[in-house]
């Protein structure tokens, strides 16, 4: 990191820095052109020379690999759940992309409808992200889940890059099933993926 806070293009190997320069420009306050970034996390998805040596590291456990994750800033990490796995329904409090390396990333987008207990979800899209395509979100349209959908092709290894540390943001997390709601206070990860203990 620059005293500025940007990260230090020159400490990142090749392909880390070609995506960080893209990042550099179309990460503007306020408005970040996340479609560029989208295209710049797949053609770094499309490396599988610099990328399949870190899908081999997590092999077929659920996890995640930092790529580039400096204290504040975009970060950039290589994500795995396994079959059947979806995350619990979260938002991050800053921009996201992500973009598969391998496989199918189901992500889904819901909104909140009413307030206080009569407060529910609504699903408003959900798309399968194969290797080539990008998805995008940002606050506060962000209440998302993502992972692996049993009978949607094999589960992704999938990059996926925040605008910041999520874990500096008062956050909120949903169970699908049950339809309760949770705040994560500054600091809580909230749940890996949607089957573990509300």
């Amino acid at each position: 990191m620059t005293a500025t806070g940007r990260t230090d293009l020159a400490a990142l190997d090749a392909p880390l820095r070609a995506l960080f320069e893209v990042v550099a420009v179309a990460d503007r306050p306020g408005a970040p052109d996340l479609a560029a970034i989208g295209r710049a996390m797949v053609t770094l998805a499309r490396d599988h020379d610099h990328l399949l040596p870190r899908v081999a590291e997590l092999g077929d456990r659920s996890g995640v690999i930092r790529l580039h994750a400096p204290e504040r800033g975009p970060r950039l990490m290589l994500v795995h759940r396994t079959e059947g796995q979806m995350s619990a329904i979260h938002d991050h409090g800053c921009w996201v992309v992500l973009a598969p390396v391998v496989g199918v990333e189901t992500h889904r987008l819901y909104r909140v409808l009413g307030s206080g207990e009569q407060a529910r979800l609504e699903r408003i899209s959900e798309a399968a992200v194969h290797h080539g395509d990008s998805a995008t979100i940002l606050p506060p349209d962000d209440l998302h889940d993502h992972g692996h959908l049993v009978g949607q092709g094999d589960a992704a290894y999938v990059l996926i890059m925040t605008g910041d540390d999520q874990n500096r943001f008062a956050r909120q997390e949903w169970d699908l099933a049950t339809g309760r709601r949770r705040d994560l206070p500054v600091g809580e990860r909230g749940r890996w993926v949607s089957s573990e203990p509300f």
